[in-house]
C-alpha cells in the first residue's frame, strides 16, 4: 500500500525530530535543516537533477555527496534514506514539518501581522508579548506586512487564530448593525 503524501512527511518529520532531540542535536539539526532549505529554495533544479530519469544513478549520488560532505551525520542520513526510497522530492516539506514540531516544542508561534502604516520594533516587541499571552506562546515570531486598505488598527493571523482589529472591519461591523 502506498502512503500518502502528509502521512510520509509527518512520519519522517516526527522520527527525525524525536531521534535529533535523543541525541540532543534538536537546535544544531534546525539550524542545518533551515540552511539546507535555503539551498534548495536557491537552487530549485537540485531536486530535479535527483529526481531526473535522463542523470544515471552515479551522477545522482555525485551530486548528492557533495550536499552529504557538509552535512552532521544525522542529515546525511536523512538525505541518503530520502534518496534510495525514492522521496527526496519530499525532503522540503520533511523540513517543514520538523520545523512545525520544534516550533510546537518550543511553544512558538509564526503569526503575520497586517496594518495601515508600518509599525516600529518596539510596537511589534509589544504586539507579539500581548499575542503570546493570548495564545499561550513562550514566544511569538512576527510576518508584518503593511495593507493601506485596512485603514487602521492591526489584523493578527497565526495557525487557527484570526484577529481583525481593522477599522475596516470595524465600520464594517457598525455599518451592519445601522441597517438592521
Amino acid at each position: 500500500m502506498k502512503l500518502n503524501k502528509a502521512t510520509v512527511v509527518r512520519r519522517y518529520g516526527q522520527a527525525l525530530f524525536s531521534l535529533a532531540e535523543e541525541k540532543q542535536q534538536r537546535t544544531k539539526l534546525l539550524a542545518e535543516l533551515a540552511e539546507l532549505k535555503t539551498l534548495l529554495a536557491g537552487n530549485p533544479d537540485l531536486i530535479k537533477v535527483l529526481l531526473s530519469k535522463q542523470v544515471s544513478y552515479q551522477e545522482k549520488k555525485a551530486v548528492l555527496d557533495i550536499i552529504i560532505k557538509a552535512a552532521s551525520p544525522l542529515t546525511a542520513n536523512l538525505l541518503r534514506m530520502l534518496f534510495d526510497y525514492n522521496r527526496i522530492k519530499d525532503l522540503s516539506a520533511i523540513i517543514d514539518e520538523y520545523i512545525r514540531l520544534n516550533d510546537q516544542y518550543e511553544k512558538t508561534v509564526h503569526a503575520r501581522v497586517t496594518t495601515a502604516i508600518a509599525l516600529d520594533d518596539a510596537q511589534k516587541e509589544k504586539l507579539a508579548a500581548s499575542f503570546a499571552r493570548v495564545v499561550g506562546a513562550d514566544k511569538v515570531i512576527l510576518e508584518d506586512q503593511v495593507d493601506p486598505s485596512i485603514m487602521g488598527g492591526v489584523v493578527l493571523k497565526s495557525n487557527n487564530y484570526i484577529y481583525d482589529g481593522s477599522l475596516r472591519f470595524k465600520l464594517a461591523k457598525i455599518k451592519r448593525l445601522l441597517l438592521k
